[in-house]
């Protein structure tokens, strides 16, 4: 509720804009997925579904205050330490169908570059992302989560199972993995690919085969399915490491981002750069006091778990979220 008050008042005296204009930082925006809010049977994760009127108004806001560059061209303006002011990149995370069917044409539009990270093995595999199975959602708690993230690796059909019998859920097909052909042809009209993993397990939990496998054999196969060779990595939930920093720097990668909150300054770690995670939900007030820097932060000693992330900063703008432990 208090955050509810404070966005809006730090609006109406100007913080956001005035923290626009004086810090030499360039923002980089992460989604998750656009979808039709008309759609008669909706579900999935709820934080990570903008609807796509939202997304719209978003966008129209963010040509209008900032020069928005590909994410390779903010990297490449990081690592010469040019300045930043002003600048932004967008993306997504997961390759969902609603990015290319909701997001995409107002991108273009727009004419807003952006970069999706594809999970590698997602748009063959028939089934929607774990997180979205209306099981999870009943039966998901805090401790569960860190249970599904540590012990069972983010693994999405260990999880699964370890929730008994689920069935097939009836999701809308916005709310679903896209199909390669999808991905490829947006590729070819200018949406820039990168990789978000083969599996969409939590890697600092594998061994160096496995990672070899997550960072390497998806690359090579996003490259196969869509002729585009990505150079840019998303690290699945947002977690990482000093040992996943350097395998993700061995395999060849030119930048990486986490899901950990802030801008990106002058000499900004190309291989662990923070983003501004845009829940659902978020209010037009705090959206633009996040992309400034300013976000109030509820303290937590807990460690780095994106969904509960993003329920917790819906919790700050719409009544109906979970508060986080």
């Amino acid at each position: 509720m208090l955050s509810r008050l404070l966005y809006p008042g730090l609006g109406v005296f100007g913080l956001p804009a005035l923290a626009r204009r004086l810090r030499n930082a360039g923002v980089i925006l992460c989604y998750h997925n656009v979808v039709d809010e008309g759609a008669v049977t909706p579900g999935g994760e709820p934080s990570l579904h903008l609807p796509v009127h939202a997304f719209q108004r978003q966008m129209r806001w963010l040509v209008r205050h900032y020069q928005i560059v590909p994410l390779s061209d903010l990297v490449g303006r990081l690592g010469q330490r040019r300045p930043l002011r002003h600048l932004a990149a967008v993306t997504f995370d997961d390759a969902y169908l609603g990015v290319f069917q909701h997001a995409w044409p107002v991108l273009r539009d727009l004419k807003v570059p952006a970069t999706v990270f594809v999970v590698a093995n997602a748009p063959t595999g028939g089934e929607p992302f774990w997180w979205d199975h209306p099981a999870v959602q009943e039966a998901a708690t805090p401790q569960r989560r860190d249970a599904w993230l540590t012990e069972l690796h983010g693994e999405g059909a260990a999880i699964l199972r370890s929730l008994g019998p689920t069935g097939h859920p009836a999701l809308p097909n916005d709310r679903q993995p896209a199909d390669w052909r999808t991905i490829a042809r947006a590729a070819r009209a200018g949406l820039t690919l990168g990789v978000h993993s083969r599996t969409h397990r939590a890697l600092p939990t594998l061994g160096a085969a496995e990672l070899t496998d997550e960072l390497v054999t998806s690359r090579d196969v996003i490259a196969r399915e869509t002729g585009t060779a990505p150079d840019l990595f998303a690290y699945p939930y947002g977690a990482w490491d000093r040992r996943l920093r350097e395998a993700v720097r061995s395999a060849g990668y030119r930048a990486a981002v986490t899901l950990d909150y802030g801008l990106n300054r002058a000499g900004a770690d190309l291989l662990a750069l923070p983003r501004v995670n845009v829940p659902a939900g978020i209010s037009d007030a705090a959206f633009e006091a996040w992309l400034a820097g300013l976000r109030l932060r509820l303290r937590t000693a807990r460690g780095p778990d994106p969904l509960l992330e993003a329920r917790e900063v819906a919790q700050a703008q719409t009544p109906v979220g979970w508060e986080r432990a």
